[in-house]
């Protein structure tokens, strides 16, 4: 998928200072459809499924089986919902995007995590909520990355008071709130917007060091602003990291066991860091690691498109395989942590649909 990096900056605390914040410009999906607001499944066909109200995660998976086939059921039918996941979480639900991989979906959702991850029940809360919805634009709410609209006109900075909008290829916005899970929570700021049309979300308040970066709790990175009366805090967890710091002024969202940040800024990648898929989408908050040593497996490269991904001895399948994503009347194949199974679309009120260019077979 093309990415570009986009520098937003705002003219913050008591000087005239710049101070940029990247984001990954999505390109298209091989999602049907434009329309974010577009039925994925209606009440009916929801209720006809397996019985998942009320279900848990399982704690050592991202979501159920039933779950996860529901989730990737919402990628493949709202368009731009898969870069809007990577853009939120930072999960590799994306890579590669051409074509998106219906099992190689699954295997994200429904493998084994390491039960230890930062923030996986938050991660868990979220994709469960986007499984669950209902329509398209219910599935984008409950997203950080809130809305995506395709009908060009976009325009970077402010859409609101709290609402921070970033324009993508032809014109599409991506919208996310000041108060969204990209930032501490209970942490509220507001849109604040540069000359240049360009903006970020900001607190106001004391902050120290008065300027510099700093970690208030394990989970949270401040930045603070020249003059020490404004802020932006991020949530490390949403994107399974956490803040350290190395000094006074020098903090960072990093992985366990880590120095530094997974990525640079502009790093568009997604290889083996020894033991653990590294995720690099193109921006400041969607980027991580995921370690694959905690679940028995190691990491390797078993597709055309350099793709990493958690692999054991002895597995009998990859998502990449020529016998993933066929349909069978109105079941697919699938591979879920190097192991075989079929997913009954019909369950939950969907179809099974062939594959093309852009994306495989897919329940949908």
């Amino acid at each position: 998928m093309r990415r570009a990096l986009l520098a937003i900056g705002a003219l913050v605390g008591a000087g005239s200072a710049c101070f940029a914040f990247a984001f990954p410009r999505p390109g298209d999906t091989a999602g049907g459809g434009d329309d974010a607001g577009s039925d994925v499944l209606d009440a009916a066909s929801a209720e006809g499924g397996a019985d998942d109200g009320g279900e848990a995660a399982a704690p050592a998976s991202l979501l159920s089986v039933d779950l996860a086939a529901r989730f990737c059921t919402q990628l493949f039918v709202c368009a731009r919902l898969p870069e809007a996941v990577e853009l939120s979480i930072a999960w590799p639900f994306n890579t590669p995007s051409v074509p998106l991989n219906f099992s190689a979906c699954m295997d994200w959702a429904a493998g084994p995590v390491d039960p230890a991850r930062p923030g996986l029940d938050q991660q868990q809360t979220i994709l469960g909520n986007v499984a669950k919805a209902l329509s398209c634009n219910d599935a984008f709410v409950a997203l950080p990355v809130q809305t995506v609209k395709a009908d060009g006109g976009c325009v970077d900075g402010c859409q609101a008071t709290s609402q921070l909008t970033v324009c993508g290829p032809g014109g599409a916005s991506f919208e996310t709130s000041c108060s969204s899970a990209w930032f501490a929570p209970g942490v509220t700021g507001d849109c604040i917007a540069s000359d240049a049309g360009n903006a970020l979300c900001v607190s106001l308040g004391a902050c120290s060091p008065a300027a510099g970066k700093s970690c208030p709790d394990p989970s949270t990175l401040r930045e603070c602003y020249p003059g020490g009366a404004s802020y932006t805090s991020y949530d490390c967890a949403l994107t399974g990291r956490q803040c350290a710091s190395g000094g006074p002024k020098v903090a960072e969202c990093v992985v366990p066991g880590k120095l530094a940040p997974p990525c640079v800024l502009d790093d568009v990648r997604d290889e083996c860091d020894g033991d653990s898929v590294k995720h690099c989408a193109g921006g400041a908050v969607p980027q991580t690691e995921i370690a694959c040593a905690p679940v028995g497996a190691t990491c390797a490269i078993k597709n055309d498109a350099g793709a990493a991904r958690c692999v054991r001895t002895g597995d009998d399948c990859t998502p990449f395989d020529a016998d993933q994503n066929v349909c069978s009347g109105q079941t697919i194949s699938v591979c879920i942590a190097g192991k075989r199974q079929t997913v009954d679309c019909s369950s939950f009120g969907a179809m099974c649909h062939g594959g093309g260019t852009t994306a495989t077979g897919h329940c949908g």
